[in-house]
């Protein structure tokens, strides 16, 4: 008869000869009498150390963290052992040992895994969108260096209550640096990073599941700011300098085909091309979201490219404007701003806006059609600016609505 293979799993704590206040823990696998004995990578205050609960009974944050991770290398452990007996291998300490050791791996901590990231996802992500991946784990290095008291931290420990602690720091709770505090939105942002990020995890069984749950969070939507046509002319008939000058008239090139920063950026002579109607029109893909974009070139538009005739000599290759970076151009924008009397905080994407707003909703565009010539990967995205269209709507009827107020009031009094 084939004897049973007997399996117990005791956690244990290795105190050293001198005064230590803590102790290292240790997994001691037993298999018909064979040991195998694995570090738990925890260090337990003495005192608190159950060794009948094999547990810390301590109360702190890292006494539950240690708590955490001992059932987790629990869990691991069995289900090693599942695994074995799935694939139909002899229950022994040597089979548990290369399974348990193959089963280990390398990309186990929050650096890690966005390094991980970066090499994979890399090459397919904007600079931008990469930049703000490094923010986010700027803010997790930061939140485990306060709350946790390490360097890094081992991704199977991230659980509900570590992702909650993290938006609540993100908002404010226990910041003890000078990095800006993020509003709602920007604290949703960054937990649909770590999400990512986690997800990664999930696909490659690092981790059971994904422990960051959007479902009661709901970003502010917040209005967009954009130019009326009042304020678009006063812009362009602004006395400038020759270096404002350029940047003013990429901001109006951009209010008159809606195109984004990254991508006036690297337009080239390349996409503008001769439409089914004989005219010039911009023939490009969002970097954003790779969507075709293809906008007709108003005249106020046309005539802005014209002149930079000289700067990329009619070369299919050549970049058709010399875009400063987007810090420069913000900054120039507000000095424009200034000299031209518009009183709002203009920025670059403002000038997406206003294409989306004053220069075609408010001119009777289908919103279809102004989804398309935005690149937007959904009309819902859209649907925010039609919500401007009609606001602006109200207020410009909200002086007729009350004057005829007025009149059907007198009529009321002369009867």
């Amino acid at each position: 008869m084939k004897r049973k293979s007997k399996i117990s799993i005791l956690f244990w704590q290795r105190k050293g000869r001198g005064k230590a206040e803590k102790s290292p823990i240790f997994c001691r696998i037993t298999i018909t009498g064979q040991r195998y004995e694995i570090p738990a990578n925890v260090t337990i205050h003495n005192k608190n150390w159950s060794t009948k609960l094999q547990r810390s009974t301590g109360k702190t944050a890292e006494d539950r963290d240690a708590n955490r991770t001992l059932e987790q290398l629990y869990t691991f452990v069995l289900d090693t052992v599942a695994r074995i007996q799935q694939k139909g291998y002899a229950l022994n300490i040597e089979n548990f040992r290369l399974m348990f050791q193959n089963k280990q791996n390398e990309v186990n901590t929050i650096r890690s895994i966005f390094e991980y990231h970066k090499a994979i996802e890399g090459k397919n992500l904007t600079y931008n969108t990469m930049r703000s991946y490094d923010t986010t784990l700027r803010h997790l290095l930061n939140f485990i260096r306060i709350t946790r008291k390490v360097n890094d931290y081992d991704i199977t420990s991230i659980d509900k209550v570590f992702v909650n602690e993290f938006y609540a720091y993100l908002q404010g709770y226990r910041r003890q640096d000078t990095i800006k505090v993020c509003h709602a939105n920007g604290a949703i942002k960054n937990l649909k990073r770590l999400k990512k990020i986690l997800g990664i995890a999930v696909d490659n069984d690092w981790i059971p599941k994904n422990p960051v749950n959007l479902t009661n969070l709901h970003p502010t939507k917040s209005e967009r700011g954009f130019l009326t046509m009042d304020e678009i002319n006063a812009i362009e008939k602004a006395i400038l300098s020759p270096a404002l000058s350029i940047v003013r008239d990429i901001f109006i090139f951009a209010c008159y085909t809606g195109i984004s920063y990254i991508d006036v950026a690297q337009i080239t002579v390349e996409n503008i091309t001769i439409g089914i109607d004989n005219s010039e029109w911009l023939l490009y893909h969002r970097q954003k979201t790779k969507q075709r974009v293809a906008v007709p070139i108003l005249e106020p538009a046309l005539k802005i490219i014209e002149r930079y005739t000289a700067f990329h000599g009619g070369k299919k290759k050549a970049k058709i404007f010399p875009v400063p970076t987007n810090q420069v151009t913000n900054r120039e924008l507000k000095r424009i701003a200034q000299i031209a009397g518009v009183s709002k905080e203009v920025t670059f994407h403002m000038a997406r806006h206003s294409f989306a707003t004053t220069i075609t909703l408010s001119n009777g565009i289908p919103i279809e059609t102004v989804s398309r010539m935005l690149g937007h990967a959904s009309i819902a995205t859209t649907q925010i600016y039609a919500k401007i269209v009609d606001k602006k709507i109200l207020d410009d009827m909200s002086g007729l609505r009350t004057k005829f107020s007025i009149e059907e009031e007198k009529k009321k009094q002369s009867v």
